[in-house]
């Protein structure tokens, strides 16, 4: 049942998400180090402004300028994916159906790991 669900996701961020400034995500396959989860497409990923994120002990803070009863956020440096090919940072974030917010993934320059 697992095997079928992490199928139908796939299919489902590739063919649903696929459009837009972030489809590298969905077509590079990245997922979390920490969950294991596909980071997905564009409706879940945004490129992150500049002065957005700031090193701290154990992470980053991460302002999305989105969420604001939610922000900062805090993603531990073992959920950074190094693979950002324009070096800014990028957060997929989804919501539940209360709209409370999850890091699906957080994707930062090679040179900020």
């Amino acid at each position: 049942m697992r095997g079928w669900l992490a199928v139908a996701l796939t299919l489902i961020c590739t063919a649903v998400f696929g459009h837009g400034s972030e489809q590298w995500i969905s077509n590079a396959k990245l997922v979390d180090p920490v969950s294991k989860g596909f980071c997905c497409g564009p409706t879940d990923c945004s490129v992150l402004a500049p002065g957005s994120v700031e090193r701290v002990q154990g992470g980053y803070k991460v302002n999305t300028g989105w969420w604001k009863d939610y922000d900062p956020f805090f993603v531990a440096w073992a959920r950074a994916l190094p693979f950002s090919p324009d070096g800014h940072y990028h957060i997929c974030i989804t919501s539940d159906e209360a709209l409370i917010p999850t890091i699906r993934c957080f994707i930062v320059p090679p040179s900020a790991v």
